[in-house]
């Protein structure tokens, strides 16, 4: 019997083609298994106590098993969950006493803006009423008169003494905050009080009373070209004197109203005393650019101005803080304009910017990541060549058994079907 199966071609060919079916065979369940079901189709399965003998089942589960394991640790170690939480940014205070503290950062809050001069709607009257320390109160007059001059304005009234000066300015109410700021910067502010006031009704009701005014006198013109008695017409004279005072005293109120609303008060007094330097503001940050997440060193020299200083950070990415010197760092890439702002003890503010420029995280080679994946995709085909084998070996065996079962029989029968055929012939 031996010798007939090794010569026979169809065993040999068995023997070839079975091996090599189950690896490939196995090869394509594992990669299928990996990709559609995680830890292949018995990784999860328990072992029944009546099978815990049998070696193919015992492999497979031990084959899961690890497979599960390397998995698991892959995903932990060098992926992460998939729904990771993205870091927000955070920001260090540099704290000259106690090293570093954590800054609180609050999202949405935004730093001031510097002040902007806009066009303003309908009927206002602005008033400032300012007090500036200076070295010199004539040459301060001086000054305040040329910031009126050169944007449209004009002196209203002034006054000075030895020790101190006033000036009242009127400039267009367009160019009120530019004004006042350049007015600001002559000395050192000591006081100040600003007020605004909504004229607009007062305005319509003057021009309503000027248009009554004025129909009335030309009511009274009438009759007195109408008249043709003494005693009426002396009457009718006197009633329109008296109206054309009233017109003459509301176009002069509606006169000044309006110079008050085209032209903002502006009403300045100087004193001599000793002069602070101008508060300024210098911000030095490093590095301005880089890949996320990016620190950035931020400092900020102050000088002049009221000493106590609080300086306020906002970087551009919805957060804000609070320090002279300071580390933020962003997470996600992007331009970012940070906006730096000093005020003083006496109220006075300082504005700076610093552009900050984000690029995206660097791509490199995840070490652990292939190798958890390269241990995961082995076993899992390893599982899959286990698989294969269990289902193809028996079915090969018992087709095997069959025909070395049938073999002999249908040689027999042919050997008896030709002996007969022999004897009839």
């Amino acid at each position: 019997m031996k010798l007939r199966l090794g010569k026979d071609k169809l065993f040999r060919s068995v023997f070839v083609i079975l091996p090599a079916l189950i690896i490939v065979g196995g090869i394509i369940v594992g990669i299928a298994g990996i990709v559609s079901i995680p830890g292949g189709i018995y990784a999860g399965a328990t072992v029944p106590a009546g099978n815990s003998g049998m070696p193919f089942t015992a492999a497979l589960h031990a084959v899961g098993s690890l497979q599960d394991t390397i998995a698991g640790q892959s995903a932990a170690t060098s992926f992460g969950p998939a729904n990771a939480n993205v870091i927000p940014p955070a920001t260090i205070v540099l704290s000259p006493n106690s090293g570093l503290v954590r800054a609180t950062t609050s999202p949405n809050v935004k730093a001031a803006s510097p002040s902007q001069s806009s066009g303003q709607s309908g009927s206002i009257e602005f008033f400032s009423n300012l007090t500036l320390q200076v070295s010199s109160p004539q040459s301060a007059l001086t000054k305040a008169a040329g910031i009126a001059y050169s944007i449209g304005g004009y002196v209203a009234f002034s006054s000075s003494t030895n020790n101190s000066a006033t000036a009242v300015l009127r400039v267009p109410a367009s160019e009120y905050q530019n004004a006042l700021t350049q007015v600001e910067a002559i000395g050192n502010m000591t006081n100040f009080f600003s007020t605004s006031n909504d004229v607009t009704i007062k305005y319509t009701d003057m021009n309503a009373t000027l248009q009554s005014l004025l129909t009335e006198r030309d009511a009274f013109v009438r009759l007195l070209n109408q008249s043709t008695r003494l005693n009426t017409t002396i009457a009718i004279e006197g009633y329109l004197q008296g109206v054309d005072a009233q017109i003459n005293s509301v176009q002069s109120e509606i006169l000044q109203t309006r110079r008050l609303i085209d032209y903002a008060t502006i009403t300045t007094t100087f004193t001599r005393g000793v002069v602070m330097p101008q508060l300024s503001l210098k911000v030095v940050a490093s590095p301005l650019n880089g890949p996320t997440p990016l620190s950035v060193t931020f400092r900020a020299f102050v000088k002049g101005g009221v000493p106590g200083y609080i300086v306020n950070y906002n970087f551009g990415d919805q957060t804000a803080a609070q320090g002279e010197a300071l580390i933020h760092t962003y997470t996600k890439a992007g331009d970012y304009n940070t906006t730096i702002s000093v005020t003083d003890s006496s109220g006075n503010v300082k504005t700076s910017w610093v552009m900050i420029h984000a690029s995206g995280a660097p791509v490199g080679f995840d070490l652990a990541g292939f190798t958890g994946i390269a241990a995961n995709l082995f076993f899992s085909v390893i599982q899959g060549i286990v698989e294969v084998a269990i289902v193809v070996i028996p079915i090969t065996l018992v087709a095997a058994l069959t025909f070395i079962v049938i073999a002999p029989i249908r040689n027999r029968l042919r050997s008896i079907s030709r002996a007969s055929n022999g004897k009839a012939a």
